[in-house]
């Protein structure tokens, strides 16, 4: 519900500001009526809006740990500048009194830049959640997939398990994800998929993602036949986020996507698989703001979408980016539909949700400017930046 109002003359004074409006429109100073819709009134190129503040989030990703068993050379960790721990139970606690006060909530995704299954209390945390009837996910990397942690998640009924496969060939898979092994993991998935069918149960459904850069770009049709032998449900086809100076020239999204980039298997890639766009485009949307999603890291700090969880460098295009995190609020001290409604948090989702933000990835002013250095402020003077996002772009994705 946004309404334009052209007729509220030049007077700033309630810009910005919390207002009530009434059932039957009007608007109510002082707050006094509790039944009363709480609403942001902000300054609009038109002239003015009303935002309705309501705690209507409908997807919570809950990042329960940073700790990993890998040491992916695609990894956050190349950059890291944060502690390795895992999410304090008492926080995780408050998350959950929280979720159930929001009323709109559907999903509840467990991921983040660590391996949930590395928490101690990782199958209370998913039985919660999955206690207040919400749909649960959870993103691995397959290899603590044993016998009993497979059956626990069948127990649970998790709803969907996504496991990161970043090349179908063991020696590939082993160099890209060091700590790892390609036949355990891949044993793993296999024995997921049996046991579901010899218990004649649909979940958790499978979900694949891969990260797609020069070294393993080739064996993407490989991948994608690879995870429908398995039954996957779903296969997510993300590209790289370059976080160390030795990746920054692996990148792949800078080649003509329009043509077939498979010959015969190009269908098959394309029917079988979410994939990102493999090339700049034009139009910029933002998935959590879309999906109406928040972020919460190990800490309990509240973002707004992944980018921002983490203090980290990153390489866009080959610049070196400095990373900084943006929390609204602590789910330790604020409750999270009144972080969901601060009037900061509805702000930079409306600025984000309308595009209003300079493109820095294909400005004609790019050489020489110092705003991309760091995500702390734009030329349009929105703080923090994302107008080098590449997520908004549909070339880095997550489930």
């Amino acid at each position: 519900m946004n309404k334009n109002f052209n007729d509220v003359g030049n007077d700033n004074s309630l810009a910005d500001r919390k207002l009530r409006i009434t059932q039957d429109g009007c608007l109510k100073l002082p707050l006094s009526l509790a039944e009363d819709q709480e609403v942001l009134f902000i300054r609009a190129e038109e002239g003015y809006r009303l935002i309705p503040l309501l705690p209507d989030v409908k997807r919570v990703y809950i990042e329960v740990t940073t700790k990993c068993n890998f040491s992916c050379i695609t990894c956050i960790r190349s950059s890291w500048q944060d502690e390795l721990s895992h999410m304090e139970w008492e926080t995780f606690e408050t998350i959950v009194k929280n979720l159930k006060e929001l009323p709109n909530l559907e999903s509840v995704h467990f991921g983040g830049f660590g391996e949930p299954l590395m928490h101690p209390k990782i199958f209370d945390m998913l039985k919660e959640v999955k206690a207040l009837g919400l749909k649960v996910e959870m993103i691995t990397n397959g290899s603590y997939l044993s016998d009993e942690t497979i059956q626990k998640l069948i127990d649970i009924e998790l709803d969907i398990i996504f496991t990161s496969l970043d090349s179908p060939e063991e020696e590939e898979y082993n160099q890209i994800r060091p700590g790892g092994d390609f036949q355990d993991v891949f044993q793993n998935v296999k024995n997921l998929q049996a046991m579901k069918l010899q218990q004649k149960v649909k979940k958790p459904e499978l979900g694949i993602e891969f990260v797609a850069m020069k070294k393993n770009y080739a064996r993407l049709p490989k991948l994608i036949q690879l995870a429908w032998k398995l039954n996957a449900a779903k296969v997510i086809v993300s590209n790289l986020l370059p976080y160390h100076e030795s990746m920054k020239d692996e990148i792949v999204y800078d080649i003509d996507d329009t043509g077939c980039l498979f010959g015969m298997e190009s269908l098959l890639t394309s029917v079988r698989a979410q994939m990102s766009n493999m090339k700049l485009r034009t139009e910029r949307n933002c998935k959590f703001i879309q999906d109406k999603s928040l972020c919460i890291n190990h800490k309990g700090n509240v973002s707004p979408c992944y980018a921002f969880m983490h203090t980290y460098q990153c390489y866009t295009y080959g610049r070196k980016k400095q990373m900084y995190p943006y929390y609204l609020g602590n789910v330790d001290n604020k409750r999270l539909q009144d972080i969901w409604m601060d009037l900061e948090y509805v702000n930079f989702r409306n600025t984000v949700g309308e595009t209003r933000f300079p493109s820095c990835t294909d400005c004609k002013l790019l050489d020489g400017c110092n705003y991309t250095d760091n995500n702390e402020m734009d030329c349009w003077a929105n703080s923090p930046s994302c107008a080098d996002c590449l997520w908004g772009r549909q070339i880095i994705a997550c489930p």
